[in-house]
């Protein structure tokens, strides 16, 4: 009898464990990721590191899975069955009998004046940069935003020389609040510690309560514009100071990859208090469709550790159901599991809610800021849309095309559902998220998409 086949897609560190944990009961496996390389952001960069759930790690322990790189999964055209694509074969059609969503989070994407200058970029984006090809996006740089994920990106730029100023929305008074949860956690305590510690050393200004509400230049950035806020992230009058910079890195958090997750009609839940998409999970990390099973970052932001911990139940309970373990070995390892994920998912929470985006975030766009780059819809265009449609993004998207381009609204989404909810009092629904996913969930040659092989 053949062995199950779990499918895995996303090579970062939740898929690289679930990867591992159903290998080691027998599963055959398959990772899919888009990169040429294993490791997700996190590990961008730091391929040779042997830290627990490193590609190198990985790679050593589990020679046994079978690994898909530079592979797009762009359908889920039934049940049992993705479409994939890479450049060698094109568009495969790849069976499974259980599938882990692994995909990921991208920077959450915040339209502001001047946010489409050559020398903005996205804080994850500059800090890949600057581990994995040791290039920075200028030398006088702004790091601005919210949250802990500042100061790495800030550490990973001036280690590189770059003179950097850290401008943080959150008051300094949320962190000092949040010390006795932190103090609970001695791994993220060290950290923190480090991180202000080499930034110290280095001279790196951290400005509290503040934002940046412009970025200026012709050609590139040239200069930006920071802003005193309130606790609703409102630009307080008269507070403002420009300063001469040649590059400005945004870092407002992360938003899930969830294209896959709709695309295979599992339910996505909202989190208000945390403006914050996720997959549908129960406490083992079934999603609401059968086989399918989801870990890391698309169960809701919560950074390296509660990936790895969710992955490997992920991983458990796709070799539990598929009947390789009887319920007491079942019972026995996820007990380890969820202990792990207890003493992570405190901390992970708290940051979560204590930098979550305020109201004041999707006020900062003018009439003339793009809100959609792919078709060039401003502000004052969406607006002039909702005059005869009501303030749903379908309504927007329809009468502007904003998110028609390629990136199908990855990029202007999260921000229209935002700001039509703060702005325009748009109730999102429960039990999906209110931005219709259509195949192929990536671009790829027409050629290709409509000849499909058999992998």
């Amino acid at each position: 009898m053949s062995k199950p086949h779990l499918v895995v897609v996303g090579g970062g560190p939740a898929g690289m464990a679930a990867a591992g944990q159903a290998a080691c009961f027998g599963m055959a496996v398959t990772v899919l990721d888009e990169s040429a390389a294993l490791g997700g952001q996190y590990f961008r960069g730091r391929q040779d590191s042997k830290m627990d759930g490193s590609p190198g790690r990985f790679l050593d322990a589990h020679n046994e899975v079978e690994v898909l790189l530079e592979t797009l999964v762009v359908d889920a055209p039934m049940d049992g069955q993705l479409s994939i694509w890479n450049e060698a074969r094109g568009v495969l059609a790849l069976p499974y009998d259980a599938l882990i969503i692994a995909t990921g989070a991208y920077d959450r994407p915040v339209a502001l004046p001047g946010w489409t200058l050559p020398g903005v970029f996205t804080a994850g984006g500059a800090s890949t940069l600057a581990k994995a090809y040791g290039v920075t996006p200028g030398h006088r740089l702004l790091v601005a935003g919210s949250g802990p994920f500042l100061l790495s990106v800030a550490d990973d730029l001036s280690i590189k020389g770059c003179q950097v100023e850290v401008i943080e929305a959150t008051p300094l008074s949320t962190s000092i609040r949040g010390l006795p949860i932190i103090a609970r956690d001695p791994e993220i305590m060290r950290q923190t510690l480090g991180f202000l510690t080499r930034l110290s050393a280095r001279r790196v200004r951290r400005r509290y309560g503040h934002i940046v509400t412009s970025i200026h230049g012709q050609d590139r950035v040239e200069a930006a514009t920071i802003q005193k806020v309130d606790d609703e992230w409102r630009p307080v009058p008269s507070s403002e100071k420009t300063i001469a910079v040649d590059g400005v890195c945004l870092g407002f958090g992360f938003v899930p990859q969830l294209e896959l997750a709709q695309a295979l009609e599992c339910a996505i839940d909202y989190d208000e208090a945390a403006s914050e998409f996720s997959i549908r999970i129960d406490d083992s990390l079934r999603t609401s469709r059968p086989r399918i099973y989801a870990a890391g970052e698309v169960t809701g932001i919560g950074g390296v550790r509660g990936a790895l911990a969710e992955g490997q139940l992920a991983g458990l309970t796709s070799v539990y159901d598929a009947g390789l373990i009887n319920s007491e070995t079942y019972t026995i390892e996820r007990k380890h599991m969820v202990a792990r994920l207890a003493h992570i998912r405190p901390v992970a929470n708290w940051l979560r809610q204590a930098y979550r985006p305020r109201s004041g975030l999707w006020s900062l766009a003018e009439s003339t800021t793009m809100l959609c780059r792919c078709e060039d819809v401003t502000l004052a265009t969406a607006e002039a849309a909702l005059a005869n449609n009501p303030p749903t993004p379908y309504a927007v998207k329809t009468a502007t095309r904003a998110g028609m381009g390629l990136c199908q609204g990855r990029i202007c989404s999260p921000y229209l559902i935002e700001w039509l909810r703060a702005r325009h009092n748009y109730r999102i629904p429960r039990g999906d998220r209110p931005w219709r996913i259509r195949p192929p969930l990536r671009p790829v040659p027409l050629g290709d998409w409509l000849a499909p092989e058999v992998a």
